[in-house]
């Protein structure tokens, strides 16, 4: 839809300017006529995609909403038409306007979708695809969009739980550089001024005090935010990718955490693709296209050549999955081939994989505050120790 800014008069005839959409001149001109203002000039104007994102609240927003209009009888372009005028995100509005042009040129609603690759994922393509082939599109729509909003809500959980952890971590590295930088320093004056031999670890104290007040420590910061900056941004080295996303996957800690959420999005987005109609290979292959660990999408790949062999989904994973898919699952996965179920198991699978995600995200929120409180408690007895022994010591002299 074209964004126009305007310019016009009102009945007191004060000048009166603005942003809005309409579909054309004609359409401005009644848009402003019932604001009581007469149109004078316009001219349409790009919309700066970056200061108008569009969140994943949007889209679920916009999905439920149009399954809903379907859901009530109304035509797939009068509702993507009432959607469009409703809709306050400017560059949502201007997707939803270009997809409703393309579907009364004739194109279907998935090929639209599909010319908006930059929001809306291939997941969502093919559900839509199968929908429309299927005459349940507002059934589908309604699945989309629960899928979506149960990865917002684990995603936007996780990132809660992890806020206070790194405002804590943020808090033990400001105090200790400020105790090393400027408390220190101001002891090291007193030391130098009497001119007695220091014990080793007084010592050791000041020298790291020193080296974080040098230009070498800044030009060291300053290099390694520029070197993993130019890493993430230009070298496209797929070992170095690759080792990387492998130490990812196998840090302590956080590496089982990081496969069991990606098993959370990937069970859940193969069985709503199976709910939907679709056959277990493409969905694994449509599944795969929103993995962004590549060591992880090419044991997948794996997986689905397997399966598109002929073996079954519980045997390739057993042979091709290695750590990344657990016995556990396996089991699982194996009980709903038995039962001709396995949409429903790999949705309790991933169910059951959230829950773990979210104790170990507790149990890791729960400890990690404390250890750090007491680290930060024993680096100030060391550095109380270190700077107080020598003074108290020079006065026992005295």
């Amino acid at each position: 839809m074209p964004y126009y800014s305007w310019r016009g008069v009102n009945v007191f005839g004060d000048t009166k300017k603005g942003k809005t959409f309409a579909r054309s001149d004609t359409d401005l001109d009644k848009v402003l006529f019932g604001r009581n203002v007469a149109l004078l000039s316009a001219s349409n104007i790009k919309i700066r995609s970056f200061f108008y994102r569009i969140s994943p609240e949007d889209k679920i927003h916009f999905l439920r909403q149009l399954a809903v209009l379907l859901d009530s009888g109304v035509r797939l372009p009068d509702a993507l038409t009432i959607l469009c005028d409703q809709v306050k995100n400017i560059q949502l509005k201007q997707v939803i306007f270009n997809v409703e042009s393309d579907v009364l040129q004739g194109i279907s609603f998935s090929e639209a979708l599909a010319k908006q690759s930059n929001i809306f994922n291939e997941v969502v393509v093919q559900v839509v695809k199968v929908g429309q082939e299927s005459g349940n599109l507002s059934k589908c729509l309604h699945q989309l969009s629960d899928h979506m909003e149960a990865r917002r809500a684990f995603y936007k959980k996780i990132k809660s739980a992890s806020i206070l952890p790194l405002i804590t971590l943020a808090f033990f590295f400001i105090v200790t550089f400020s105790l090393f930088a400027f408390v220190v320093p101001r002891f090291a004056d007193v030391f130098s001024s009497l001119g007695k031999e220091l014990p080793p670890l007084t010592k050791f104290i000041l020298k790291i005090s020193a080296f974080l007040r040098s230009n070498i420590f800044l030009f060291a910061v300053a290099f390694i935010f520029l070197f993993v900056f130019l890493i993430r941004k230009y070298v496209k080295v797929k070992a170095l990718k690759r080792m990387s996303e492998k130490m990812c996957i196998n840090a302590p800690m956080f590496g089982q955490m990081y496969r069991q959420s990606f098993l959370v999005n990937f069970l859940r987005s193969v069985s709503m693709l199976l709910k939907g109609g679709i056959r277990l290979v493409p969905a694994i292959e449509i599944s795969k296209s929103s993995i962004k660990n590549d060591f992880i999408k090419h044991k997948v790949c794996k997986i689905k050549q397997d399966v598109c062999a002929g073996s079954t989904l519980s045997q390739s994973m057993t042979d091709y999955g290695g750590s990344i898919f657990p016995q556990d699952l396996v089991a699982i996965v194996k009980v709903g081939e038995e039962t001709a179920c396995l949409d429903t198991m790999l949705d309790k699978a991933a169910d059951m994989y959230q829950g773990k995600v979210n104790r170990s995200i507790m149990f890791f929120t729960t400890i990690f505050q404390p250890l750090l409180m007491i680290t930060l408690g024993l680096l100030i007895t060391l550095l109380i120790f270190a700077i107080y022994v020598p003074i108290f010591s020079l006065s026992s002299v005295v």
